[in-house]
């Protein structure tokens, strides 16, 4: 074991970020000033400039990404498939009367097939040297995977729900019924973590093992147990952020129905009290969000680290992640909430600072010489993949 921790340690190549601050707040600047004076349209551009920005300055071994989208291809995407839900939406209405909100049914049920499509076109739009990256995916198994599998489940979840909550006491006293809408809900949040680790863990196997770099391809062995515990740890660290958030709602809505009861409840004394509690409703939404950054960072770093450390890329080309909670989670509080006190000037700074601490903790393991670096067959892009090169998923975690 050690003369392989050693061979391996030897071929560790560490990711490097070479992104600086300024140059990269100039093409923020430019990107924003552009995009608004455009009315948006520029933000696809936008995107690409900074997409490209951050994958050139990203190197492994001395050879560095590169991210090649046009942003005219995601704004006609974009246009394509308004076209397309305004057209549906208006044969909808003229020949099935009283069907409004169909068509967003339909976008919902397509989506995984072009979440997918989408990124397959940004995978082979990104190279490592002169090598594309790619992705090939059934679309029914993407569709099973973010879709079928988590409604499937979900309404497993309701049909417990109603077999349980017959039985907890609702109609039986108002203790009884503050104790079953807790225990309703921490059992919900335990469905929904185990769902989620569930789901996730499929969605890691499924880009893992349908990614390629050039005519190399990737393999991962994902433990779905591992993830579902994952998500249950990021659901605890959220929960006393949430309590926080329920008491100061809760507080602001006892006082307004208590006024109520006494008739101050007129529409000026109305708005007088909201006005005062809106302290508190910003307080509990503050931590709130704070909760919310602190899980996804827990799980952030956990699910990375798990998915690539268990990445192989052709024969023996192994990857290591080392994030960690305390790492990460300074960083993500910094660019949530200093770009608003900031007018968005410290984000760049952040996102620079953010790119380097995930390249300082990831490294390939192996001899990368020994991959095959020729340039696949097929080096453009499927016609579905650009129509739906607007949808910019992004691997979260990854």
């Amino acid at each position: 074991m050690s003369m392989i921790s050693g061979q391996q340690q030897s071929h560790s190549h560490h990711f490097v970020f070479h992104g600086q601050t300024w140059p990269y707040f100039v093409i923020c600047l430019v990107n924003v000033i552009l995009s608004i004076i455009t009315c948006g349209i520029f933000i696809p551009w936008a995107w690409v400039r900074s997409r490209r920005y951050l994958c050139e300055n990203m190197a492994v071994n001395g050879t560095r990404f590169g991210y090649h989208g046009r942003g005219i291809t995601i704004l006609l995407s974009w246009v394509l498939i308004f076209v397309v839900l305004m057209l549906l939406g208006l044969a909808l209405a003229i020949f099935y009367p009283g069907s409004e909100g169909l068509e967003m049914l339909l976008f919902l049920i397509l989506l995984p097939v072009m979440i997918i499509k989408g990124l397959g076109y940004h995978a082979m739009m990104t190279s490592f040297g002169q090598v594309r990256f790619g992705l090939q995916c059934h679309p029914l198994r993407a569709w099973w995977v973010m879709l079928g599998m988590p409604v499937l489940i979900y309404a497993l979840m309701v049909v417990l729900f109603s077999m349980l909550g017959s039985n907890l006491g609702f109609y039986y006293g108002v203790n009884s019924m503050i104790l079953s809408i807790i225990f309703l809900t921490l059992l919900a949040l335990f469905i929904i973590s185990i769902t989620n680790g569930v789901v996730y863990s499929h969605w890691l196997e499924l880009i893992g093992k349908s990614a390629s770099l050039g005519k190399n391809k990737f393999n991962i062995c994902i433990s779905t147990k591992r993830c579902m515990v994952i998500f249950l740890w990021a659901t605890v660290v959220s929960l006393p952020f949430v309590l926080i958030f329920i008491v100061f709602l809760f507080s602001v809505f006892s006082q307004m129905i208590t006024g109520c009861m006494f008739g101050l409840c007129s529409e000026n004394t109305a708005l007088l009290m909201v006005l005062q509690d809106l302290g508190a409703v910003v307080g509990g939404y503050f931590f709130f969000t704070i909760g919310i950054v602190l899980s996804t960072a827990y799980a952030w770093a956990a699910l990375r680290n798990h998915a690539l450390n268990n990445l192989v890329l052709g024969d023996g080309v192994h990857f290591r992640s080392t994030l960690t909670f305390l790492g990460l989670a300074p960083r993500l509080l910094g660019l949530t909430f200093l770009p608003l006190f900031t007018l968005g000037l410290t984000y760049p700074w952040l996102k620079i600072n953010l790119m380097r601490y995930i390249a300082a903790n990831t490294a390939a393991i192996g001899e990368l010489d020994s991959l095959n670096m020729e340039p696949d067959v097929a080096s453009q892009p499927a016609v579905s993949d650009k129509l739906c090169g607007g949808i910019l998923p992004m691997l979260p975690f990854l």
